[in-house]
């Protein structure tokens, strides 16, 4: 088990501000048993972690899912965490709520040019940048400590099948034909259906390195698409449906692979014979960085991007997935859904909700509050993909000089880091 440690209040104050949130617990205004409950519809770790920062500040919420927690606690997806994000769940969790695999550096290079660059703990007085996780670790954790919390009702498995909103609160109809009412609703179920066919899907795979760092991420882009490898936790704590090989030697780097590419292209390299698709990574990943010599059962999922223009609709707000899903690219989704939480109940302290009673004021804080890292960060990861893959001659040369500006230039390359690691400031 790997133990990230929380880096000193110097090393951020953006980072300070989020792990204060969550330690902070309210012993203020009215009693929560007196106050209208906050409705969270969706019981992933957006809506887990959105409920347990409420509690602490004195909020009960009611939390609603139609999945049971153990039917989560199989899925098999691996999660990049940043700094700030991993602030934040220490803060409510503890310093080793899981296993975790550190990320130190992030290498950034493109194929076929020159130009790169390492973003990482230099820059940070040696502090890991972040850590990946598995889902499922991370929903247990999570769901110990929401199952502690008073302030906390959970209504599993329930399906939600509308909100209905009113002057001065919300009420949510259930399937079983009970209701919820509370003084608003947090919208945490995800990304919204499918309405027509992705044109890109993600190859999923773990991999084999003889060589390499284990506290390495990379960021390959290729003009086929970008490629990253993440480092993976503890073989001992991937779920049982994972299936997955254990490393092939003691001297050997595992790593998971999403490269995201065309969707017809990514179908036919998933049914690629081993050798031929470990040569295809290897001419990708170039001798720099290294040749796999394994590979492991490959999946494809569907990448779809949204983001919505109205986060606030009256007493309804909307968190993460249900707010924008990005490009996996640098792997900023999630984290942008723990700081919409964070912001959402920054929000409510704010405008003194529990002493008021009403949070309308408080969405209309949050909505001012997320505006730049809901534009900056959506931005930049749509952006990223286009610019990479183009064989445009001009844009060559200007991503290849950006990449040498950001490994030359250090301020650039820290500011850069840290809007990765907490997000636009405001």
């Amino acid at each position: 088990m790997t133990a990230i440690s929380a880096p000193t209040p110097a090393a951020s104050r953006a980072g300070a501000r989020l792990s204060a949130l969550a330690r902070t617990t309210a012993h203020r205004g009215l009693p929560s048993s007196q106050s209208a409950p906050i409705v969270i519809l969706g019981g992933g770790p957006i809506g887990l972690v959105c409920a347990l920062l409420l509690a602490r500040q004195g909020f009960a919420s009611r939390l609603v899912d139609a999945r049971p927690l153990e039917a989560l606690q199989r899925d098999r997806r691996l999660l990049a965490l940043s700094r700030g994000t991993l602030q934040v769940l220490e803060s409510l969790l503890g310093p080793a709520f899981a296993p975790m695999a550190p990320i130190e550096r992030v290498q950034v290079s493109s194929h076929g040019e020159l130009g790169s660059t390492r973003l990482g703990a230099q820059e940070f007085g040696g502090l890991a940048v972040g850590a990946t996780i598995w889902y499922a670790d991370l929903v247990a954790a999570l769901g110990r400590a929401v199952a502690q919390q008073a302030r906390i009702l959970i209504q599993r498995p329930r399906r939600a099948l509308n909100v209905l909103q009113s002057v001065d609160g919300v009420r949510v109809a259930l399937d079983d034909g009970s209701q919820s009412e509370g003084a608003l609703a947090v919208d945490a179920e995800g990304s919204p259906p499918r309405l027509r066919e992705p044109e890109h899907f993600a190859l999923l795979a773990d991999l084999d390195f003889v060589h390499g760092s284990s506290a390495d991420a990379i960021e390959r882009f290729t003009r086929e698409g970008p490629l990253a490898l993440l480092p993976v936790p503890d073989p001992a704590s991937v779920p049982v449906v994972a299936n997955r090989a254990a490393p092939r030697s003691s001297c050997s780097t595992h790593m998971s692979m999403i490269w995201c590419l065309r969707a017809s292209l990514a179908r036919s390299r998933k049914d690629m014979v081993d050798a031929e698709l470990l040569e295809c990574v290897a001419r990708a990943l170039g001798p720099r960085i290294g040749a796999p010599t394994h590979i492991g059962e490959r999946s494809v999922f569907p990448l779809i991007t949204h983001r919505l223009r109205r986060i606030c609709e009256h007493r309804l707000v909307h968190l993460g997935n249900a707010a924008q899903s990005l490009h996996p690219v640098a792997g900023q989704g999630f984290n942008l859904g723990i700081r919409d939480c964070v912001g959402l109940v920054e929000s409510l302290i704010d405008a003194e909700v529990l002493e008021r009673g009403d949070p309308l004021v408080a969405l209309e804080k949050y909505r001012a509050r997320r505006r730049l890292d809901r534009a900056i960060v959506p931005a930049l990861t749509s952006a990223l993909p286009r610019v990479f893959s183009s064989s445009v001659a001009p844009l060559a040369v200007a991503r290849s000089s950006a990449l040498l500006a950001l490994d030359l230039v250090p301020v650039l390359r820290r500011e850069f880091t840290r809007l990765l690691m907490f997000g636009a400031p405001r």
